[in-house]
């Protein structure tokens, strides 16, 4: 049985005792800042079982490409495979999703590392870790004996774990938890890095990373004016590289972050990655959560309180576009209004604090109207029933100054009338 198994015990409470269950459905949200405001990738496990997890990756980014003439707005779709032994004890960490490329690589991880690693840097202080140093164009297979291959783009280097208690905290189910981690630092050939994973072996998760620390050279005047003309003939900021410096960047930084600033799943029963693709989930419901059977997190929310703050409906780019990795939640709430007729809601929408107080407004109301239109014409509930509303960055939960900050003002507000 492999340790980054979840295993569920209704004795105690279930973020507590197990942060992140493997199960599908379980979806990972990383945030990534830009010049003209965050994007967002969502990684999804679509099934788990038969000695594997399959992952689908999806993200829509402004398109960096100087020489692209294509959609200002690039979208990737790729599906990956995690190996059950590899899980357990790979020692190379493929944190880089590229298009056309093999979906397997035996001996690597994907959305973590491995229970060997985090077992060592608990028990030793110390673990080798190779990762990626691979980039966007690339087209990689996993047969060794061909290239261009996976493999010759890993960067070999150690973690040295950083003594103390850390956590990352991340919206889980809707809620801001505080999840427990382990902090280490890296070498890979003189580049820096710095990791937070989740502290459960049996999925142990990067939470947060900073890879290439500092090694985005600050621009000269010339780069700044450079870039200012590329932003203004795209219509908005890129990520050009110009000789080891990047506009979004004009101060200087590291290379590649990732933080993850959003998690949802539904498990009700222990999953293994050797039973059935669907045992343990659709139930909807967590032991322990106070939910009653057949009754969502959602609906408990607004009979009890009469509101909901909903992170799970997501948007394109500065765009009111919904996202299909929305459609669990668009399903749930046209549940919850078809068990009960009586209600009405009131969806409202609420932006970050980047961007102007005119285009957030313009575009809150437009997300909202959007979660109208798709509960109305996708799943049949009378307009009538529903209000929306757009606040722009007017009413935040948190601070504007970190990516996962932002996270939580970004929301559809739902109320009951």
């Amino acid at each position: 049985m492999l340790r980054f198994l979840i295993v569920l015990a209704s004795a105690l409470p279930v973020l507590a005792q197990v942060p992140v269950p493997v199960c599908p459905g379980l979806t990972i949200v990383t945030a990534v800042e830009q010049q003209a405001g965050d994007y967002e990738s969502i990684k999804t496990v679509e099934s788990v079982g038969g000695g594997q997890v399959r992952l689908k990756y999806s993200s829509e980014a402004p398109n960096t490409d100087l020489l692209s003439s294509g959609p200002p707005i690039k979208k990737v779709t790729v599906h990956r495979i995690m190996l059950a032994t590899d899980l357990e004890s790979a020692k190379l960490y493929e944190q880089v999703f590229l298009e056309k490329s093999a979906e397997t690589i035996p001996g690597a991880t994907w959305i973590g590392v491995s229970a060997a690693v985090l077992r060592a840097l608990k028990t030793k202080g110390t673990s080798e870790l190779s990762i990626s140093n691979a980039y966007a164009g690339l087209e990689l297979t996993a047969d060794r004996s061909k290239m261009p291959n996976y493999y010759s783009y890993f960067t070999a280097g150690s973690l040295k774990r950083i003594p103390g208690p850390a956590h990352v905290s991340v919206l889980v189910n809707e809620k801001m938890v505080d999840l427990p981690a382990i902090r280490a630092e890296g070498d890979f050939v003189g580049d820096k890095a710095e990791f937070f994973f989740l502290d459960d072996e049996r999925n142990p998760l990067a939470l947060s990373f900073r890879l290439g620390i500092g090694a985005i050279k600050p621009l000269l005047p010339e780069q700044i004016q450079f870039c200012q003309t590329i932003a203004k003939s795209r219509g908005g900021s890129m990520m050009t590289n110009i000789g080891g410096a990047r506009c979004d960047k004009p101060n200087g930084g590291d290379r590649d972050t990732l933080r993850v600033v959003k998690i949802t799943y539904e498990c009700a029963a222990p999953m293994t990655a050797g039973s059935g693709a669907g045992a343990g989930a659709g139930s909807g419901r967590l032991p322990g959560d106070g939910v009653s059977a057949g009754e969502s997190a959602l609906e408990k929310a607004l009979a009890d309180t009469g509101k909901a703050d909903v992170y799970s409906i997501y948007f394109s780019f500065n765009s009111d576009a919904i996202r299909e990795e929305s459609e669990p939640t668009l399903k749930d709430i046209a549940a919850v209004m078809k068990r009960h007729p009586a209600w009405k809601l009131r969806v409202g929408g609420h932006t970050d604090g980047i961007g102007s107080d005119t285009f957030n407004v313009d575009l809150s109301r437009r997300r909202a109207s959007a979660v109208k239109d798709a509960l109305v014409k996708r799943y049949g509930i009378d307009p009538n029933r529903l209000t929306t509303a757009g606040y722009g960055k007017s009413q935040p939960k948190d601070t504007n100054a970190t990516l996962e900050g932002r996270a939580h003002n970004r929301r559809v507000e739902l109320v009951r009338g």
